[in-house]
This record gives C-alpha cells, structure tokens and sequence, in this order.
C-alpha cells in the first residue's frame, strides 16, 4: 500500500465521519425544535434554529476539507448549547451527558489531525468536567428559568443517554475499525519485499505456519547466476531492474505457487512435489530465453535451483538448507540448472 493510498485512506475516514456526525447533529437539533416549539421555550427555540443552519453551513468545511476548523467549531458550539439548555430548563434534562462525547470525540479527533498532540484532548477533556461539575453546582442552588413538563424532561433524559452511548461507541467502532485496517496494511507492507513487491522471508514464514500440510510440498531456493557482475558492470539500478523483472516472471509462471524474495538476489518457490522439476525447469528456461533491456542494454541471465523436497519433522530452516545445498551443486557444476 503507497503513502499516497494511505493518505487518501486516512482522509476519506475523517470526511466520511464528519459528514455522518454533521447529519446526526441536524437531526437532534430539528428534534429539539420541535419539542422545545412544543413546550413554549422560545428562546431555545430560536436558538436550537440557528444551530440548525449553522450545521447546514458546516457541510461546506467539511466538502472543503477544514477538518480542524470544523472540529473546533462544533465543540464549541456543543459546549454553548449544553450550558444555555442545562440552565434553562434544568440538569435533570440531561443535555450534560454530551460532554461524555466531546471528551471522546476530541480525542478521536487528535489521532487523525497531523500534528497529534494529545494535549488538546486533555485541555477539552478537562473542560468537560469542569463544565459538568460548574453546571452541577449552579442548578443545585438555581432553578431552571423554564419548567417543562416531566414526560418530556424523562424523555430528554432517556435520548440524551442512548445518544451519549452512541456517540461514544460511534467513534471508537470507526476508530478501530481504521486501526484494525491499518494494523492489515502494516502486516501486509511488512511481509512484502518493497522492491519487487511480492512476499519477503517474513511472509515465507507466516505462509509456513498457516500451512497445514507440507508433507506434499518442494521448496526450491535459486538466484541469478553471477549477478555480482551485473551490478558491478551496470550499477545496483540495472541489478534492481532485473530483480524486478524476475518477480514479474515468477507472477506470471509461478501464480498457483509460494514464491518470495528471500535475500539479495534469492528466490524462494513453495510448490507441490509432484511434477515440481517440469514447472521449475519449465521457469527457468524462461528466465534463459528473456532478453531483459535496460537503458539501452540487453541482459540476459540464468538461474540456479535447488529442489529439497518436504520430509517428516523437518524444520523450516533445515529444509532451506538442504535446498541450499542444492542450489550451489548446480552452481559448482555448471550453473543454470535445476538440481533436486
């Protein structure tokens, strides 16, 4: 996965929650108009129909991509509604529990800004608490400037619950489900060979320990015969372009089986023993017949193998020993063959 996938990744997450928060918001804030219309709290009610088009607005930072503005905004919007509701029409209508989600919304807010400096979250999260204790106090010693009725302060209480929990388990589910996205990239990237883009020894050994049955299996090991005078002629450029040419053959002759980079200029190929030399011999006579040009040069190379088939209990590192060994008999006895 490039840099650039994971950004793009990265950013659709944060516009793609931002405009579900946004739509949530509008339609609690729609929900309160009219149960303040309802109960004849006007000043609420013309307040909660500001908020209302104030949201509408914001879906033009967010098309915009002002993720940080957007964030800082709503927050604070978020923390004047809930201190002008609380004290009008009293604590026990439960618009405190937001700050629950403030808290959790900050941080979740931190981790996918770009500069992640965990003390912002602190400084809401502190505020959070001082609000809800500051508005605890107060309304202990005042009475709300507006009394609703009891089903609706009731009602109020029960939303504001369910929505404090959902706003909580809203942000971590798309926390974790990006986390658990980016811990598969990161598995994936750090198994895979950055320069030929196919696996490496550590996805060789994960291949090995999720393969049940290997008594059917041959490991072949081979590298390119005399590659040392490639790089030393040409550079480590043309050697790296040829390297990568190599994978592409292995995907195109090689697709039903194992195969990574095991090191330099090594190969590793896990295939079923039966008909193994005709599918290796058949690849290597492939390599032998490609003309491989870079910047103006034709190269043409061969390879080595060596064949170890699986036999019982043999560990990993024994079985590309022998396949090793293999390989450098065909080496010491010529070069560009298949020895098993």
């Amino acid at each position: 996965m490039s840099a650039t996938n994971d950004r793009t990744s990265h950013y659709k997450t944060i516009q793609s929650t931002c405009y579900i928060a946004n739509t949530v918001y509008i339609g609690l804030r729609i929900f309160y108009f009219i149960v303040f219309l309802i109960a004849q709290v006007y000043p609420l009610v013309w307040y909660t129909g500001a908020t209302i088009l104030f949201y509408f607005l914001c879906y033009f930072l967010i098309k915009k991509k002002k993720y940080y503005p957007y964030a800082l905004l709503c927050g604070n919007e978020y923390f004047a509604y809930i201190i002008v509701t609380t004290l009008l029409v009293g604590f026990s209508s439960g618009f405190y529990l937001y700050l629950i989600g403030l808290s959790v919304t900050s941080f979740f807010a931190t981790y996918f800004s770009k500069n992640h400096r965990i003390g912002g979250s602190i400084i809401w999260a502190a505020m959070s608490i001082g609000i809800y204790l500051t508005l605890y106090f107060v309304t202990m010693h005042n009475a709300p400037k507006y009394f609703i009725e009891s089903w609706m302060q009731t009602t109020f209480m029960a939303i504001h619950i369910v929505v404090a929990f959902l706003f909580v388990a809203f942000y971590l589910f798309t926390f974790t489900r990006y986390a658990l996205s980016l811990e598969k990239k990161i598995m994936l990237q750090s198994r895979t060979d950055e320069l030929t883009q196919i696996n490496n020894r550590y996805g060789l050994y994960d291949y090995f320990a999720q393969e049940d049955n290997q008594s059917t299996k041959a490991l072949a090991l081979f590298d390119i015969d005399d590659f040392k005078t490639i790089n030393d002629t040409y550079g480590h450029v043309a050697g790296d372009f040829i390297l990568k040419r190599i994978a592409e053959l292995m995907k195109n002759t090689l697709a039903d089986c194992f195969f990574c980079r095991y090191g330099g200029e090594e190969f590793i190929v896990v295939l079923d023993s039966e008909g193994c030399y005709e599918k290796l011999e058949a690849f290597r006579k492939a390599i032998e017949n490609e003309v491989i040009t870079y910047e103006g040069n034709d190269h043409r190379i061969t390879i080595t193998i060596g064949v170890a088939k699986y036999k019982k209990d043999m560990s990993v590192e024994k079985w590309i020993k022998i396949a090793d060994e293999k390989m450098y008999s065909g080496k010491n006895s010529g070069k560009n063959k298949t020895v098993i």
